[in-house]
């Protein structure tokens, strides 16, 4: 093969390479920002959700549309029930699992694991209220 060919042949390779790692980056980005959103609680509520996805699917309806969406807000309130209901069991269960976890780590890491823990319950303080 003569050289310029060669040149030519690294060359697309290198292209290729970049824009697997341009690409791979990205992605990572893109996944830890929608990630740590999800996280913080900044995601629009499950209705809203829903809606755009049947909407988009099913190509609905203004009637439907109205329908389905009292139909997506009775199970938000369903579900926000539920949740409130069972919040307690809910935190006897981590409570639990990270004393286990608490049980299994040495003393500098039972440190760190209760700042995790703090961090995550300010993130996510339970709420008291059962309204929406």
């Amino acid at each position: 093969m003569n050289t310029k060919k060669l040149k030519v042949w690294a060359g697309i390779l290198l292209v290729f390479f970049l824009g697997a790692l341009a690409g791979s980056l990205g992605t990572s980005v893109y996944l830890k920002h929608r990630i740590e959103r999800f996280s913080r609680g900044k995601h629009p509520p499950i209705r809203v959700v829903l809606m755009k996805k049947l909407d988009h699917e099913l190509d609905l309806t203004e009637t439907q549309r109205v329908e389905v969406e009292k139909i997506l807000e009775r199970l938000e309130t369903k579900l926000h029930e539920l949740k409130q209901k069972h919040q307690p069991e809910l935190k006897a269960v981590f409570d639990h699992n990270f004393d286990m976890i608490k049980e299994k780590l040495d003393q500098e890491q039972r440190s760190k694991l209760d700042e995790i823990r703090e961090k995550m319950r300010k993130r996510h303080p339970p709420r008291k209220d059962k309204s929406r």
